[in-house]
């Protein structure tokens, strides 16, 4: 199998329903890679817009020759609530023969209107994700505190089995259309305290993601910090 074929799928699903278009990004991050022990490590990452939308980025990972795959994150644009959505589908071969999948729809302000808005609407999805054979993922470092602190309802991180991976890509792409449907009704919002609210999460989300994500530690021991703050401020802030 493809191990990118999430990004594939999810490129050409986004291209139609969407009309994302391409954004241009830095030389330096078009691919991004490098080699140190114990592994390569390489992003092949390409940014889109579309309307509402800030950006969409699709990256294909690989680290050595036994870890491949796909994250797609979606942020709104300023005026709009939208959930930051994150979704991860690796294929870990060797002795793991697993899939390393994560869902996530976070929104920007906990209260009751973003569970009716945007936490209700996947709640039968991530029933369905929940029937799974899965187990933790372990052996790497957890996210810190603002990641841990406001995850929502609709969070999944999971090994599969690898028998499973057609049900994993049929409920990857059930959660983008439980998304385009958010999406289309989405609205700018109008009210100052919703926007104040919204403003500070960004900002603190932004402030300490990049320290707090194992991601992000990975990329900064590998890259360098100058470039791992240029692939975060580009395909990741919100």
């Amino acid at each position: 199998m493809n191990k990118s074929i999430l990004a594939d799928m999810v490129t050409e699903k986004l291209r139609k329903e969407m009309g994302i278009v391409p954004r241009p990004l830095p030389a330096e991050l078009t691919p991004l890679e490098k080699t140190l022990p114990p592994a390569r490590q390489r992003y092949d990452c390409a940014l889109y817009q579309a309307e509402k939308l800030k950006k969409v980025s699709i990256i294909k990972t690989q680290r050595g020759e036994t870890s491949a795959g796909s994250v797609i994150m979606m942020v709104g644009e300023d005026e709009y609530d939208l959930p930051f959505i994150l979704v991860a589908v690796g294929f870990v071969s060797g002795e793991k023969n697993k899939i390393a999948v994560e869902f996530e729809a976070m929104p920007l302000v906990r209260d009751e209107q973003s569970t009716r808005k945007y936490v209700e609407p996947f709640r039968k999805w991530r029933e369905a994700i929940g029937k799974l054979p899965s187990e933790p993922i372990t052996g790497f470092s957890q996210p810190g505190e603002v990641w841990a602190s406001n995850l929502s309802p609709t969070d999944y991180l999971r090994y599969v089995p690898n028998d499973y991976a057609s049900e994993v890509l049929n409920l990857a792409l059930q959660f983008f259309d439980i998304f385009l449907g958010i999406y289309r009704q989405a609205t700018p919002v109008k009210d100052a305290e919703r926007r104040r609210k919204m403003n500070a999460f960004r900002s603190e989300f932004n402030r300490n993601i990049l320290d707090q994500d194992p991601d992000g530690v990975i990329l900064t021991q590998t890259f360098g910090r100058r470039l791992a703050e240029l692939f975060y401020s580009q395909l990741i802030y919100l």
